[in-house]
């Protein structure tokens, strides 16, 4: 249920940045949110990451949702079984940024993305990219480092069981 909740205040706080970001904000339009490092910066975006695939909106569409279902699917498959609050926590960043971008294509045709780098060229993104990246980083990390000790403890308990 934790992660269900997680989810829903992740798709919340999405949600309404995007809310007030095109209730205030012309397309294209910017306001310095922290000088010389962060703009807010209204763009609508047709593509996926960096404007790739752009005008394939509902098939973007159809990858978010996909991808969000085989990953809620994932998270209550292993929640009990891996018992790791790590890879739960990724998952469920992953479900809420997918989800979050899929409701914007559904419902707009597009992403509303809002934060911009100035100190860097980069392209715009918003909170529910910011958390596909990071739970991807953390079940990076998940796999990369603890991975091998929960299997280690599945076999441990299978030959015990035996």
């Amino acid at each position: 249920m934790i992660y269900v909740i997680l989810i829903a205040a992740i798709l919340v706080g999405d949600q309404v940045a995007k809310y007030f970001t095109a209730a205030n904000l012309a397309v294209g339009q910017s306001v310095t949110f922290i000088p010389g490092f962060m703009d807010f910066t209204y763009v609508q975006n047709t593509g996926a990451a960096f404007s790739m695939f752009s005008n394939a909106t509902w098939l973007l569409a159809l990858l978010s949702g996909i991808m969000a279902v085989v990953v809620i699917y994932l998270l209550f498959k292993f929640k009990k079984r891996l018992n790791s609050k790590l890879f739960n926590i990724a998952m469920a960043f992953i479900a809420a940024g997918a989800i979050g971008n899929l409701i914007d294509r559904v419902a707009h045709g597009f992403v509303i993305d809002m934060m911009e780098f100035t100190f860097v060229n980069f392209a715009v993104f918003n909170v529910a990219d910011c958390f596909v990246t990071f739970g991807a980083i953390m079940l990076a990390v998940y796999i990369l480092w603890f991975w091998d000790k929960h299997k280690k403890a599945e076999k441990k308990d299978a030959d015990a069981q035996e």
